[in-house]
């Protein structure tokens, strides 16, 4: 479902374990340029219980995000496991 980030893009992912379930950690993330020019960065988080959590989408001026990117835009970021 949609999360209220200010149209950035961020979606929590829906679970039978209901509203207990808090972040576990980042298992991937990348970052890419809007069309408007500003840094996004988008990660996989995961819950307590290492199930999927969200993809959390931050722009770096907070605007809505315009369009996703190509995997050719895509640029790795380092996670700390």
């Amino acid at each position: 479902m949609p999360m209220n980030d200010g149209g950035m893009g961020s979606l929590k992912f829906c679970t039978s374990h209901g509203e207990n379930r808090r972040f576990g950690k980042v298992v991937s993330e990348c970052k890419f340029w809007d069309a408007d020019d500003k840094e996004v960065s988008a990660a996989l988080n995961l819950d307590q219980d290492g199930k999927l959590f969200e993809l959390d989408v931050f722009k770096s001026d907070f605007s809505p995000l315009l369009r996703w990117p190509t995997q050719a835009e895509l640029h790795e970021a380092n996670v700390d496991g």
